[in-house]
């Protein structure tokens, strides 16, 4: 994907996507069965051990059962990948504009889409699962786009690198800021994390998906308000 301009405040929102992103994900761990809706690479662990335990002779005698849940991690699996390509319409539509920021519509989506699991909350948990892993899926794309180096907001293990990384480079004011960024943004995702679990062993679904949607849907406003001044400025440089 092509690299975003940067734009004012948008490593603060890294920061809190990121917050949100470990907020859900716990919230669906304690609440629908050991599932992730943001860390699809725990997802794709959980299903290969059924894989083992279903089709691994001897596996059931060794005691390695986690447990016979195959379809809360492919519905997250599905509903991530399903949320990615819906931010391909959005994406393509940036582009034919000749616009290199990340469009605030994929916020909106994702917001709509957090919210919609609060009339979700009486069904099956795989449709839960799966729209709030499609609105994760938005929200990777999002990230992508921005391009800050090391920050996905929906998952840490290339976060974890870089920070590790960033310690070994030449020291400097560039890389003392990128430093502080990307321990935020760890910190973000676990304090978001400890919320959500907190939140999800307390309160109903529909809340805290809720409580998620909203924070979203103040990003996407910030971010579209923050580009309509933008716009308008240079409008008013182009026509003076």
């Amino acid at each position: 994907m092509a690299r975003g301009r940067k734009v004012h405040g948008t490593a603060g929102l890294m920061v809190l996507l990121t917050a949100v992103a470990g907020w859900v994900d716990s919230v669906a761990y304690v609440r629908s069965g050991s599932v992730f809706v943001a860390n699809q690479t725990g997802n794709a662990v959980f299903l290969a051990v059924q894989v083992a335990e279903r089709w691994v002779p001897g596996t059931h005698q060794a005691g390695v059962l986690a447990g016979a849940d195959t379809y809360g991690p492919f519905s997250s699996l599905l509903g991530f990948c399903i949320g990615v390509a819906v931010s391909v319409l959005p994406l393509r539509r940036s582009r034919r504009n000749g616009d290199g920021e990340a469009p605030w519509v994929l916020l909106a989506i994702e917001a709509l889409l957090l919210a919609s699991v609060i009339v979700l909350a009486s069904t099956p948990r795989e449709l839960r699962l799966g729209v709030a892993a499609a609105a994760m899926g938005v929200q990777s794309v999002y990230a992508a786009r921005v391009a800050i180096r090391g920050i996905s907001t929906t998952t840490l293990t290339g976060t974890l690198v870089t920070l590790i990384s960033a310690f070994a480079e030449e020291p400097g004011r560039h890389a003392r800021k990128g430093i502080v960024l990307l321990t935020l943004v760890w910190l973000a995702y676990t304090l978001g994390a400890w919320g959500g679990a907190a939140a999800g062993l307390t309160w109903s679904i529909g809340t805290v998906h809720g409580l998620a949607a909203a924070a979203v849907g103040l990003a996407a406003l910030a971010v579209w308000w923050d580009r309509r001044g933008r716009l308008r400025s240079a409008a008013g440089v182009a026509g003076g």
